[in-house]
């Protein structure tokens, strides 16, 4: 899959939170794990779906916040997540190959399964301030994000955490489709 290209990311305190709409700021902010939100949203009706799993390059933005060279590989993670067969969520992880060594090798076979449930049961995970973003139709990303959904002239926003579980680190972006608001 072709690497889309970079994303504007911004702290939340660099926007005005009283534009964005209140039930997209919900799931913006939230802390919690996105899997056991969208469960809860949907129960016995949430899947995984892997667009994407394979070495690749870091965005160079990817590899500063990772701490890592820009020519070092990465398992570049991207799925598609969904509520009553209707994707919801577009998520891209990006995982150093450190990360994978050791007990965490299992994070290269994860499949249909859900990230978030494997970070959040870990008790050393720890988690960076969070990252949004806000994606607009001309964005590659926004056309990788909505791929196979109705057009739509609405934003995308997203947010982004870098994880360190066992003090490994791992990057995560979420994108919030328009459809979850609806």
């Amino acid at each position: 899959m072709k690497q889309p290209q970079t994303t504007h990311w911004f702290l939340p305190s660099q926007t005005l939170k009283h534009q964005i709409d209140s039930q997209v700021l919900s799931w913006l902010s939230d802390e919690g794990s996105l899997t056991l939100r969208l469960k809860n949203r949907c129960p016995d009706q949430f899947c995984v779906d892997v667009v994407a799993e394979e070495w690749s390059l870091p965005d160079p933005a990817e590899a500063l916040l990772l701490a890592i060279a820009p020519s070092q590989k990465v398992l570049l993670r991207q799925v598609h997540l969904k509520c009553n067969d209707q994707l919801c969520v577009y998520a891209r992880s990006v995982i150093p190959l450190e990360t994978l060594q050791g007990k965490h090798q299992q994070l290269q076979h994860l499949g249909n399964k859900p990230l978030g449930e494997y970070l959040f049961a870990n008790p050393s995970l720890k988690r960076s301030r969070i990252e949004w973003s806000k994606l607009t139709m001309d964005s590659s990303l926004y056309k990788v994000a909505m791929a196979d959904q109705p057009a739509s002239d609405q934003p995308i926003w997203g947010r982004r955490s870098l994880f360190q579980i066992d003090s490994k680190p791992l990057l995560v972006s979420e994108f919030f489709l328009p459809v979850l608001f609806k």
